[in-house]
């Protein structure tokens, strides 16, 4: 069958996803033909459309976050409303659907979310279709009914994950690979940081098995290999939550990889799990950077609203190692928090300033559903606006908090990259600079399709004279 899996990525610095790319590895060992359309921030719906037609999809599939979910409604009743793909089934997987099952309701266009790993679900539901028979007792999936929602069992986690084929790199397009190239191999995370995915997936896989999983280092090493016969990377990066959160698998892992790969990567992890001995083993085995989270310098607000029980001296000890170790690091650090005030985002800026990260970044807080931040903002009705596709890093909030306005988040996440990352240096220049591209880039967002069809035009004809 031809399968069309649609991957919703408007303003997402990473292009290649994990999860879609081993369901499609499985739709490929199962026989099927598999086309991957990449919804960056200029691809227009008619041209999706279009494509889905020429491919002759026999079932279509969305891979989608909560801050795609309207996107993926909107265009799904647009899919429909062409004569010739009426009858094409859709289904959605990824994050939202595990999360917000119960969302299914919202979109009749919808025939399916699945509600747990794609692996061997998706492949036997696409199976049934082909045969003609009734797909809707398919395990890990809920289903859209006349008399409302059927809601099947959820299958147990993939214990070994050894067993699936490398996630599949050539349905993307070498460009996500470059600069970028980006690799998992573990799922589940031992924290529950309030607003993350993770904490909800503790609650609804509990009893299914192992949440903590890793491929085995020898494995790991092997999808490298494979990758690196036909790319031609300067920097792997390895996406896994807490690179080191298993001690035993992170020491095969460096060893190997010294080895037989030795090219430069940059990997995350917890100020916890960053001790002086994990930094040096990790620039040994070839890291450049680590990435630590520290989302707010505030203790109290990460402790009682994050979830994040470290303290400030855990969060310098682990920088003060990554650097004595000679590594490079990046601070991940979010504003726009409910309990955030100009006062404790100034604290997160001073907090960067004294631990002297590498690199700094900052991003405005979103809601995901099924989280518990998420749900409180909901509770509490703090979310403004969740209809429209979201971006972390132009300093726009959904949120309405009380005590922090949104044209103070958005002063504040510009103020906190000139500060934190170019030292204040010539603030005022580089402030209307912010100001301005900010502002371009919110009044292009709300113009029509046809409007920045013509500014592309005119901006590839400048290229080309």
């Amino acid at each position: 069958m031809n399968i069309v899996m649609i991957y919703p990525c408007q303003g997402n610095m990473v292009t290649f996803n994990y999860g879609a790319a081993s369901v499609i590895a499985m739709l490929k060992k199962s026989g099927h033909s598999v086309m991957l359309i990449m919804v960056r921030d200029h691809v227009k719906d008619r041209d999706i459309i279009r494509r889905i037609e020429d491919f002759k999809a026999d079932v279509i599939g969305f891979s989608c976050m909560s801050n795609y979910w309207q996107y993926v409604k909107d265009l799904s009743k647009k899919i429909k409303s062409r004569g010739r793909l009426k009858d094409i089934p859709i289904f959605v997987g990824g994050p939202h659907a595990i999360v917000c099952a119960s969302s299914i309701i919202e979109s009749r266009d919808i025939e399916g979310f699945c509600i747990g790993e794609g692996e061997y679900a998706f492949p036997e539901l696409v199976g049934k279709i082909e045969k003609g028979i009734d797909f809707r007792d398919t395990r890990n999936f809920y289903f859209n009914d006349a008399n409302g929602v059927i809601r099947n069992e959820m299958r147990t986690l993939i214990d070994d994950l050894d067993e699936l084929p490398f996630p599949d790199r050539e349905v993307f397009p070498e460009a996500a690979f470059t600069n970028y190239a980006n690799f998992t191999f573990s799922r589940g995370c031992p924290f529950s940081c309030s607003y993350c995915c993770n904490s909800a997936f503790h609650v609804i896989f509990k009893g299914k098995g192992r949440m903590i999983r890793h491929r085995s280092a020898e494995n790991a090493i092997r999808e490298i290999e494979a990758f690196l016969k036909n790319h031609k990377p300067r920097l792997l990066s390895f996406d896994d939550d807490c690179f080191n959160k298993n001690a035993a698998w992170f020491r095969e892992f460096c060893s190997k990889y010294k080895e037989r790969i030795g090219i430069p990567y940059t990997c995350n992890t917890r100020p916890e799990l960053l001790d002086a001995q994990a930094a040096e083993a990790l620039k040994d085995s070839g890291c450049r950077k680590i990435n630590i989270g520290i989302e707010s310098g505030d203790e109290r607000l990460r402790r009682t609203v994050l979830n994040r029980n470290m303290k400030d001296e855990d969060i310098e000890r682990a920088f003060r190692n990554a650097r004595e170790a000679g590594l490079e690091t990046m601070s991940f650090n979010m504003i726009g928090i409910p309990g955030d005030t100009r006062e404790t985002i100034r604290k997160t800026m001073e907090f960067n300033k004294k631990i002297r990260p590498t690199y700094s970044q900052v991003s405005v807080f979103y809601p995901y559903a099924g989280t518990p931040l998420g749900e409180l903002c909901r509770e509490k009705r703090y979310i403004e606006n969740e209809n429209s596709v979201f971006n972390f890093f132009r300093g726009s909030s959904v949120l309405r908090l009380p005590g922090l306005s949104k044209k103070e988040i958005e002063d504040l996440f510009i103020r906190f990259d000139i500060e934190v990352n170019h030292g204040g240096e010539d603030f005022a220049r580089l402030y209307r600079k912010r100001k301005m591209r900010n502002a371009l880039l919110s009044v292009y967002g709300r113009m029509p399709s046809f409007l920045k069809n013509i500014m592309r035009l005119i901006k590839r004809r400048a290229v080309l004279n």
